[in-house]
């Protein structure tokens, strides 16, 4: 008797071999994809937390914080921020970081009074 694999035996395997390779690399593109996209929300998470930092801690009279529309690029990184007056002592800043995909809105309250009254 003879011992071994016949051709069909042989080829039922290695396509069934070939189906768990391509159903894997579909699965690691996916998984690579959803890595690119975390990195890119992460960067932009960094750049809206550095200029709510960086508004925050300018007096109330800077010239970045006067009422009407800013912005800058940095990069492939687009920051806008639009000032409006909500009070004497009140402003109101909305904040928004884009890139070519995806883009983050905050809104902050600069207060003059409490800039002031803090040691």
């Amino acid at each position: 008797m003879n011992k071994g694999f016949t051709l069909v035996e042989t080829l039922v395997s290695l396509s069934l071999l070939m189906l768990a390779v391509l159903s894997s690399s579909r699965i690691m593109v996916a998984a690579l994809a959803q890595t690119r996209q975390a990195q890119a929300r992460f960067r932009l998470v960094e750049m809206l937390d550095y200029h709510k930092n960086h508004l925050s801690s300018l007096p109330p009279g800077a010239a970045e914080l006067a009422p009407g529309p800013h912005g800058g690029q940095d990069g492939e990184i687009r920051a806008q921020w639009r000032v409006e007056d909500a009070g004497a002592f009140l402003k109101r800043v909305r904040l928004e970081v884009a890139d070519a995909h995806l883009s983050l809105r905050l809104a902050l309250c600069r207060s003059r009074f409490i800039r002031e009254v803090r040691p």
